[in-house]
């Protein structure tokens, strides 16, 4: 896994990866509740009235709409992402808005920009200093940014599940977390952005958390048992102790999993345009199910929406929604 990751930090080798992973439907669709929120964000900018937007890294275009919708009539919104697959796929889902291939000619060069954004993108970048430098190349003097990424400040669920095993977090890999997607090459605390960033000419104008306990539960037991199993793997657990943690942590993991999956499962082959006679299978033996587990998975849901209500000032979040400006 970390020979695959390093390979990430060639452009030819990024590029190569990403075309096969959109070809696959990679990041088809997001959960109705984080594109709400991400919704709500854009609308709570205070963004003037017009202007033009650009989606950086906008994959298949889910959040390049959402952009569209938030902001008034009189912005022009764009996406850009270097697999072409994706632009395809977005071009085709969301014909209001225009997508283009990043990295080639002027048009992202230009200073053109009013708002950029981005989605789980700058973890994924092979070279963060010339991306940023791109970033900065596009957009006015006076123009804002909002992104959206992994977090790595201490407190969170997650980092201190990671704080259980000896390879918990990877420092040759930029603090990337050991369960982390393999298309992942690093993982930013708020201050080390916000540096990143400041020598842009940008300064932090807001920020916001997720996921500092009940929305990594959330996140964790829709993913399913495979990720389960892994990210309460015992074999590099510190000491007896930290196993027995991730044992106990894993009954319960699972637990919640089996108990939602049948509402999952259920309402995401329902969403599907066009169904294959497994779907139907699936649907029979979930169905019956289905009034026992939706409870459950509303309950996992509730608990994570409250907590944002509640706690989404507090830093301790493994997801950071931070917005600059200059």
């Amino acid at each position: 896994m970390q020979q695959k990751t390093s390979q990430l930090y060639d452009e030819q080798a990024a590029v190569a990866f990403y075309q096969e992973r959109y070809a696959r439907g990679y990041m088809d669709e997001w959960p109705v509740e984080k594109k709400r929120r991400v919704f709500e964000l854009i609308r709570g900018l205070e963004l003037p009235d017009k202007g033009e937007a650009l989606d950086f890294g906008c994959g298949n275009g889910v959040f390049t709409e959402i952009i569209r919708q938030a902001l008034p009539p009189g912005w022009k919104v764009y996406g850009a992402d270097i697999s072409g697959t994706a632009v395809e796929n977005a071009k085709k889902r969301y014909p209001k808005c225009t997508f283009l291939v990043s990295g080639g000619g002027k048009f992202l060069k230009t200073g053109r920009f009013d708002f950029l954004f981005t989605h789980h993108v700058l973890e994924h970048v092979y070279d963060l200093p010339k991306v940023l430098d791109e970033i900065n190349g596009c957009l006015k003097d006076k123009s804002e940014m909002l992104h959206i990424l992994p977090c790595g400040n201490e407190g969170s669920f997650e980092h201190d599940i990671c704080l259980l095993r000896k390879d918990g977090i990877n420092r040759h890999l930029e603090d990337r977390f050991f369960f982390e997607d393999e298309g992942h090459v690093r993982r930013l605390t708020t201050e080390q952005l916000s540096k990143l960033c400041e020598n842009r000419g940008f300064a932090l104008a807001k920020e916001c958390y997720s996921n500092q306990y009940h929305g990594s539960i959330n996140w964790i037991t829709r993913d399913g048992p495979g990720f389960i199993r892994k990210f309460t793997g015992i074999s590099a657990a510190l000491d007896e102790e930290a196993e027995d943690k991730l044992r106990k942590l894993r009954r319960r993991l699972f637990c919640f999993w089996a108990l939602r999956y049948p509402a999952i499962s259920v309402e995401t082959i329902l969403r599907k345009k066009g169904r294959t006679v497994r779907d139907y299978f699936s649907l029979m033996t979930g169905l019956p199910l289905y009034p026992l587990a939706k409870p459950v998975d509303s309950y996992l849901k509730r608990k994570a929406s409250d907590e944002w209500d509640k706690r989404k000032t507090e830093r301790n979040g493994s997801e950071m929604y931070v917005f600059f400006k200059r």
